[in-house]
């Protein structure tokens, strides 16, 4: 199986816009208008907010449907759900998850019937799930100190990143938790030198040992998102595995930090409807509103993450297609993680990803 590089179909012409994309009441159809609430989950801090400006608040404001907010604790919400009483009506789960939610049979199919054709037309067909919709496309990539590597000599892929000869200075890399969502295993096969449309299926046995070679010089595993940046601004590491969104938001804070977009992973969340969902009508309505490029194009400017919609990309600055996920500039350079390939089981019955975490944790206690 050959890893898919991910393309859009961006045909409409690139437009400079100068402010933020502003979502008009008028231009949303009638059928996503009512009343009640729609319960969602939210993990806080800048990514709550980015939410609230560009989906949370229009929505209510041009629906008349109230969004109340949870914090997200998966364990717990899949537990309430098992009760027949879920504490939400949508959250989002990262698309290797997807799969885990099925199997407990946790969500709803997708109402894409409230979704305009134009919507549904302008995203990929990986952003239409029957069990979710694509919430946002987001990049684990090589970042660096550019204190320690300055212009001219900064790592450009994950060959750079392993070589340690060449580059020398500890390095971060995801723990075992979030070796699907921090690309571990992707990034030491590209590091050992197989082609990126060679990744997939994954030589587990390659990547592993390339790990290991890795393990002396590993200064942070890291498990939340904002371990990277921080262990590269503290000088702990100078270079590490990091979504692109947490580097560009230090970077914005004045940290001296940076990244390639070379060889980085694409990857994407789904929004779920649970189930049992007591207000599933006004999570659908929900969904399509915010599939459309206007709101995707406003979560893109409040958090430089790719939006799923790909007429978003003509409503944003120009400049900004130089810095987000799946854009017609960087798609070429970029890899389609292949969920479907992690989520495939064997003949015990246990998924690729279930054996990866097994060794993964063994090889980290050693």
């Amino acid at each position: 199986m050959k890893i898919k590089l991910f393309e859009f179909g961006l045909t409409a012409t690139l437009l400079l816009a100068s402010s933020s994309v502003v979502v008009r009441a008028e231009d949303v159809p009638s059928n996503l208008k009512g009343s009640g609430e729609v319960v969602i989950t939210s993990g806080g801090g800048t990514w709550e907010a980015a939410q609230r400006k560009a989906f949370f608040d229009p929505f209510t404001r041009d629906t008349g449907i109230k969004v109340v907010l949870v914090p997200e604790d998966h364990a717990k919400l899949l537990a309430s759900v098992k009760l027949g009483q879920p504490e939400a009506d949508i959250t989002s789960v990262p698309g290797g998850a997807l799969a885990g939610f099925v199997d407990k049979a946790a969500v709803e199919k997708i109402d894409y019937s409230l979704f305009a054709k134009e919507t549904l037309a302008e995203m990929p067909d990986q952003m239409k799930n029957q069990n979710g919709v694509g919430a946002l496309l987001y990049s684990v990539a090589v970042a660096y100190n550019t204190t320690k590597f300055p212009a001219g000599t900064e790592p450009k892929n994950w060959v750079d990143f392993y070589n340690v000869k060449k580059f020398p200075g500890a390095r971060s890399l995801p723990k075992c938790e979030k070796l699907v969502d921090g690309g571990l295993l992707e990034g030491a096969l590209m590091g050992d030198g197989v082609p990126a449309d060679k990744v997939y299926p994954i030589d587990m046995d390659r990547a592993f040992a390339k790990i290991e070679a890795m393990k002396e010089n590993v200064g942070r595993w890291w498990v939340a998102g904002a371990d990277a940046p921080q262990s590269l601004i503290s000088g702990e590491v100078d270079m590490a595995a990091a979504y692109n969104g947490r580097i560009f938001g230090a970077k914005k804070d004045g940290a001296p930090l940076n990244l390639s977009w070379d060889q980085s992973l694409l990857q994407y969340d789904y929004w779920v409807v649970m189930k049992g969902s007591p207000n599933k009508d006004n999570a659908a309505k929900f969904l399509a509103y915010i599939s459309r490029p206007e709101p995707q194009a406003a979560f893109a400017q409040a958090i430089s993450y790719g939006p799923v919609n790909t007429k978003a990309f003509s409503l944003l600055p120009k400049e900004m297609l130089d810095i987000l996920p799946g854009s017609p500039n960087l798609a070429k350079k970029q890899v389609f993680q292949d969920y479907a390939w992690w989520n495939k089981k064997n003949a015990e019955g246990r998924t690729n990803w279930d054996v990866a975490l097994e060794r993964c944790v063994a090889l980290l206690s050693q």
